[in-house]
C-alpha cells in the first residue's frame, strides 16, 4: 500500500544526500501533494534540471509556477494516452504560488532521475553538464530510484534520454541495448510490443523514449508515430 510518510522520508534523503562533490548542492525538497499514489506511468530523466523542481518541488515545473520546456513537449505526448505532468490536484509552493491540479480525464505520471541532483553547466557553458559514471552509480547505489519504483508500482517506465536509457540498461536490468537510441525505439515499434523486466518482484513494461525537448527534432517524430502510441495505450488499457 502507498505510504506517503514513507515516501516523504525518502524525498528527505535524497534532498540531504551531497556526496557528489561536482553536484550542486541546492535541491528543494520534492512534494508529496504532488504526486499521484495510482501513477501506472514512471519516467526516468537523467538528472535534475536547473530552474525546475530543484525549485518549486514539483517535477517540470518552476518556482514562478509555469511548465517548464521539457514538460511542455512531454505533457503534448503523454495526453495522447491520457496522462499529464500536472500533479493530481492544486498544489502551492514556496512564495504562495500555485500549480493548477490537471484535467480530470488525465492521470498524472511520476516522474524521478537517474542522478537525483543537478549537475551544473557544461565547461563550455552552453547547456547542462551530463552526470559521469561515478555520480550514476553514487545515486543508484543509495538505492533511491529502486525505493521508488516498489513504491509507486508503476506498469510503464519510460527512460527518457539516452542517459537515463543507458544507465538503467547498464545497471538496473543489465542486460544489452542497440547502441542507437532511436533504433532501440524503432525494434520495439516493429516488434509490436513494449518488453517486460522483473524489478525485484514487480513485472514492469520498459521503454525507451526520445528526450522531450524542443531543440530534438527526434522527439517530435517518435511522438507523432501511432505505431507507439497504439503500444503505450494496450499496456495502460
Amino acid at each position: 500500500m502507498f505510504n506517503r510518510e514513507k515516501l516523504n522520508e525518502l524525498y528527505k534523503e535524497i534532498q540531504n544526500c551531497h556526496v557528489c562533490p561536482q553536484m550542486d548542492k541546492e535541491k528543494a525538497l520534492r512534494l508529496v501533494s504532488a504526486v499521484n499514489p495510482e501513477s501506472d506511468v514512471f519516467i526516468i530523466s537523467q538528472t535534475l534540471a536547473a530552474n525546475q523542481v530543484r525549485k518549486s518541488g514539483v517535477n517540470f515545473f518552476q518556482a514562478d509556477g509555469r511548465l517548464g520546456g521539457t514538460g511542455a513537449c512531454l505533457e503534448q505526448l503523454l495526453n495522447k494516452f491520457c496522462r499529464t505532468v500536472y500533479p493530481p490536484q492544486k498544489v502551492t509552493i514556496p512564495g504562495n504560488v500555485i500549480i493548477p491540479g490537471c484535467n480530470s480525464k488525465y492521470k498524472t505520471v511520476y516522474n524521478t532521475e537517474i542522478a537525483q541532483c543537478y549537475p551544473g553547466k557544461n565547461k563550455m557553458g552552453k547547456g547542462d553538464r551530463k552526470p559521469n559514471t561515478d555520480e550514476i552509480l553514487n545515486c543508484i547505489d543509495k538505492g533511491f530510484l529502486i525505493k521508488e519504483i516498489m513504491m509507486i508500482k508503476p506498469r510503464l517506465l519510460l527512460l527518457m534520454g539516452k542517459t537515463s536509457r543507458n544507465s538503467f540498461f547498464d545497471y538496473i536490468l543489465k542486460v544489452g541495448y542497440p547502441a542507437s537510441l532511436t533504433e532501440h525505439i524503432s525494434d520495439i515499434i516493429k516488434l509490436g510490443k513494449i518488453p517486460v523486466f522483473s524489478i525485484g518482484n514487480l513485472s514492469l513494461y520498459v521503454l525507451p523514449i526520445q528526450h522531450a525537448s524542443g531543440a530534438n527534432p527526434r522527439f517530435r517524430v517518435m511522438a507523432d508515430d501511432d505505431r507507439l502510441i497504439e503500444l503505450i495505450t494496450k499496456v495502460l488499457e
